[in-house]
């Protein structure tokens, strides 16, 4: 039978959650300017060819390790900048309002890294430190200069700003797994609605392990795959999982609402749950936003046919989409993964039942916990246990609009989750990761944009060994 969440020791999983960051903080200096600017080498901040340009020196080593993603009660921190005195001052949210800065003669505010607010292992004092004849704010991490040094070079005003790791990692390890060559196109582009007919989703089950016949046509594994748009969600079979023959469905099993992103998981009473989008393009009756529905199959473990779908998230006017499922091994547990976008924040959320059918009967309205957020894009969660931690992927969109995943890990399904300090992994372009593991390997199917900005998606696939 599938080991589709395995429970059991990986040599990869020495780093522990916490224990590092991945985004390296490096200090700039405008000789004209006689400005000091740190920036992180991550998210939609500029390179150092671009400060370079600006007319910034290049930077020396990384000052401290920083998160993209942030949770749990870490703290924004902004950059903003004073056109008078040609400065760029680290500002946490909550150390002044926007209207205290405006009124300081401050603009341009530029959301950069997520930090700690008190200390934990690993991470040091960032401070502060004002020279008064450059006009120009420092920051400076706990052990890169001595307070009489700071002094010595005319700095004064020292305020404390926050917490960041002092490196990137205390082991040095990677954190993830060793991935394998990218399998290129591992479904076929198909002509359901004349655009947007690449594959951009696929969720796997295991559920013909026995390779019966009259289950799945005979196929071991069966897949649901979606659109980059809306032209609905269709099935894919496959005996192999390392290879692209896939045996497709020239129609479409779900389609005429906007259904987009489906990811189903195998129930106990042998049935498949499937969650997913409706009028994600719009076209919702209510005339309000896109929102994620559930439905159970009535042909068991054949996947093909399904109740009507039941709202399982639903808001009048804000978008609630990329919804996943995850069923914990420990407790049996089944957790709905999902983004959100509000107030400017995207966020990722989860709630939970004791079974499929219960979370059939949840409250479209509950919002359930928040696990992660980001002011830049935040999206696409996933999720898996290996041994005794929760992965969760997310896709982000960085530098040069290029599509990236990170993942995060936590010792709860509900976090408190941390950045991976080798993220982000899968490479540029990289999206939409679902990550599955069958009889101790990792199979992870995502699409990939080889020109940014330009949507020429594949669907792509990985493996790793977790023994």
């Amino acid at each position: 039978m599938s080991t589709e969440f395995a429970e059991h020791s990986s040599e990869q999983q020495i780093l522990q959650p916490g224990v590092g960051a991945p985004s390296a903080v490096r200090r700039y200096w405008h000789p004209t300017d006689k400005d000091w600017i740190s920036v992180p080498a991550h998210g939609n901040q500029p390179t150092t060819a671009t400060l370079q340009s600006f007319g910034y020196q290049a930077p020396t080593g990384p000052q401290f390790y920083v998160s993209l993603i942030g949770s749990g009660d870490m703290v924004e921190v902004f950059r903003w900048w004073h056109p008078v005195d040609k400065d760029w001052i680290d500002m946490p949210a909550g150390m002044a309002t926007d209207a205290q800065m405006t009124a300081w003669g401050y603009q341009s505010k530029t959301f950069q890294y997520y930090a700690f607010p008190t200390q934990r292992p690993g991470t040091a004092a960032v401070h502060r430190w004002w020279h008064p004849t450059d006009k120009d704010w420092l920051t400076v991490r706990a052990g890169e200069f001595t307070d009489a040094q700071l002094q010595s070079f005319g700095y004064q005003s020292k305020t404390f700003l926050f917490y960041a790791f002092a490196q990137q990692s205390p082991t040095q390890e990677a954190g993830y797994f060793a991935l394998s060559t990218p399998q290129k196109s591992v479904l076929s582009p198909v002509s359901w609605s004349g655009e947007h007919d690449h594959p951009h989703t696929f969720s796997v089950l295991d559920v013909n392990p026995a390779q019966s016949p009259s289950i799945n046509g005979g196929f071991r594994y069966l897949g649901y795959f979606g659109h980059h748009e809306c032209a609905g969600l269709g099935i894919a079979r496959t005996n192999d999982l390392n290879s692209t023959s896939w045996t497709q469905s020239t129609t479409p099993l779900l389609s005429g609402t906007g259904e987009r992103w489906g990811c189903a998981l195998l129930n106990p009473d042998s049935t498949i749950g499937l969650v997913h989008n409706v009028y994600w393009c719009g076209g919702n009756p209510d005339g309000g936003a896109y929102y994620i529905v559930g439905r159970k199959s009535t042909d068991g473990v054949n996947g093909t046919q399904f109740t009507s779908f039941v709202p399982l998230v639903k808001e009048m006017a804000v978008n609630n989409g990329n919804p996943t499922l995850f069923r914990d091994p420990a407790t049996q547990t089944v957790y709905l993964y999902w983004f959100r976008e509000a107030g400017g924040r995207k966020e990722i959320r989860v709630k939970s039942a004791v079974s499929f059918d219960a979370l059939l009967q949840t409250d479209s309205a509950d919002l359930g916990t928040l696990v992660a957020y980001s002011r830049d894009v935040v999206a696409a969660p996933h999720v898996i246990k290996v041994g005794s931690l929760y992965y969760l992927a997310v896709e982000t969109l960085e530098q040069t609009n290029v599509w990236k995943t990170r993942v995060l890990t936590a010792t709860s399904p509900t976090g408190q989750f941390f950045e991976l300090p080798t993220g982000p992994v899968y490479g540029n372009g990289s999206a939409c990761v679902f990550q599955h593991v069958f009889d101790n390997t990792l199979h992870s199917y995502y699409c990939n944009e080889g020109n940014p900005g330009v949507g020429d998606w594949t669907l792509d696939h990985v493996s790793a060994p977790l023994a």
